[in-house]
């Protein structure tokens, strides 16, 4: 079985809270993406987040933030979306 290598991408304002983590998948040429959406600190916040998890309270719009790419980080996304692209076009159809 091969390593994993991941492609971390932070965002520009630098919170490690808003960290995209890449992985290249050359066996089924595809990109996975885990993204940490949110984190709180505040124990009140958790509490009251809990709470309305807890009664099934769904937000309608999910839970998304914001990300921004740092333009060095353009190349090394630019680079993995190659391997993929690069899969594809090696590929025979069917």
């Amino acid at each position: 079985m091969k390593p994993i290598k991941f492609e971390y991408f932070e965002c520009q304002c630098t919170s490690p809270e808003h960290t995209l983590r890449f992985n290249y998948d050359e066996e089924n040429n595809e990109i996975t993406t885990e993204i940490q959406l949110i984190q709180y600190h505040n124990i009140f916040k958790r509490i009251w987040i809990s709470i309305k998890y807890i009664f099934g309270y769904k937000c309608k719009y999910g839970i998304w933030d914001c990300w921004i790419m740092k333009n060095e980080d353009c190349k090394g996304l630019k680079e993995l979306l190659n391997k993929v692209q690069d899969g594809f076009d090696g590929a025979g159809t069917s």
